[in-house]
């Protein structure tokens, strides 16, 4: 498995995967975004770069991961046996907001997150101003809250002190 940064070995004991808590899925969604934004900027701009390769691959590993673990299909110690969110909870779920189509709604709703993602890094190379650490919070809160099942939607959660 290659979430959390299973690549190095981690200096403390990381959490239970919990898709139920949004803190561990925006975790989850963080280093997805991360890797194939990484991914995605090597085949625009390095395709040649000596790592390429192994760039795409976990990126590949990354979303593969996550899907699995969403869908209920990965059967992993570090994933909180108590919680039964993943699968088909997660699908009726999402399946309010995503509608009907072809492929597993899962599928969709992560694709949507990561256009959604790469929209916003792009940004400042299209000469447009990068998204703020605020809105950046607010973005990813809005999809962990969405994936864990505790919004309708992925709208960023309102802050009431700025409302009024």
């Amino acid at each position: 498995m290659a979430l959390f940064g299973q690549l190095s070995k981690p200096v403390k004991q990381l959490p239970l995967i919990d898709v139920s808590n949004p803190d561990i899925v925006m975790e989850l969604l963080e280093e997805l975004a991360i890797t194939v934004s990484t991914s995605q900027w090597i085949k625009e701009n390095e395709p040649y770069h000596p790592e390429a390769a192994d760039i795409h691959d976990q990126a590949k590993d990354v979303y593969e991961d996550l899907l699995g673990i969403f869908q209920g299909r990965v059967k992993d110690k570090r994933i909180n046996k108590k919680v039964h969110w993943a699968g088909d909870p997660l699908r009726e779920h999402l399946a309010r907001h995503e509608g009907e189509g072809e492929d597993d709604v899962i599928v969709r709703a992560l694709g949507r997150f990561l256009e959604a993602f790469l929209e916003h890094a792009r940004a400042p190379q299209q000469g447009k101003e990068p998204i703020s650490r605020k809105e950046y919070y607010a973005f990813m809160s809005g999809w962990a809250h969405y994936f864990a099942g505790l919004a309708p939607d992925e709208t960023p959660p309102v802050d009431k002190s700025e409302e009024e």
